[in-house]
């Protein structure tokens, strides 16, 4: 069952929750080249989607939350060849979204919260995935839009220490139509592997909405020009979305 919206003090009391998500790690991946191409001719299976028809942006307020939703084209790839796949499209689950996270969107204020998945061009374990939420008023996204703040802050700040090798960078505005955007990159070696592991993630905030974004890969480095990372214009098309 999922735990009913917190208060408005309970919210603002996750600003100061410390820690990160994502289990220990030892070695900080060097950057290098950006991902490599790994497409081939075949790809996973498109799962039925729960919302038939897409939505262009600047549509009426009643229009549902899944229709809110990145169609998969509009999610950028890894490199110029790369194209993500159909995935999965309904409700998330409880589970923190980002390696950041402290709780889900439900437990910290939205009034409702749908997800879409995108799969890989090739058989790696490279994935994308975004959440839509609504609140129950402009001041509440607000309240959780801060809360996600704090959590990218506490994550950076305990990082060195609570988990060795996690790497958190600065959070970044992104430039978008309406509303709010920003993004930031978390990096980490796994054990036992010889190449690191990458998730960028995104946000933006427009009235009662919010699109959290994630892009997953793993690979020597991610090295792009300033600005020109995916999830730069993938927060950019999100923001369409939600107006």
């Amino acid at each position: 069952m999922r735990a009913l919206p917190l208060t408005a003090a309970l919210l603002g009391a996750l600003v100061s929750v410390s820690g990160c998500g994502h289990g220990d790690s030892s070695v900080t991946p060097s950057p290098s080249d950006s991902p490599s191409t790994r497409v081939t001719s075949s790809s996973p299976e498109p799962t039925e989607q729960l919302s038939a028809t897409i939505t262009p942006p600047g549509s009426p307020s009643s229009v549902s939350l899944l229709d809110r939703l990145l169609p998969t084209g509009e999610v950028a790839g890894l490199n110029s060849a790369w194209k993500w796949q159909d995935g999965d499209t309904g409700q998330p689950t409880t589970d923190p979204f980002g390696v950041c996270a402290k709780a889900d969107l439900l437990s910290i204020g939205a009034t409702e919260v749908v997800e879409r998945t995108y799969f890989p061009p090739d058989d790696s374990d490279d994935n994308a995935a975004e959440q839509v939420a609504d609140f129950p008023d402009a001041a509440t996204a607000a309240r959780t839009w801060a809360v996600l703040k704090s959590w990218h802050d506490t994550c950076a700040r305990t990082a060195a220490t609570d988990h060795p090798g996690l790497k958190v960078g600065a959070l970044t505005p992104v430039p978008v139509g309406a509303g709010s955007g920003r993004w930031y990159l978390v990096s980490w070696q796994p054990a036992g592997e010889e190449t690191g592991r990458f998730e960028a993630f995104g946000m933006v905030l427009n009235g009662t909405r919010l699109a959290v974004l994630r892009i997953d890969n793993s690979g020597q480095g991610r090295d792009y020009p300033s600005g020109k990372d995916p999830m730069v214009s993938t927060v950019t098309a999100a923001a369409g979305w939600l107006t």
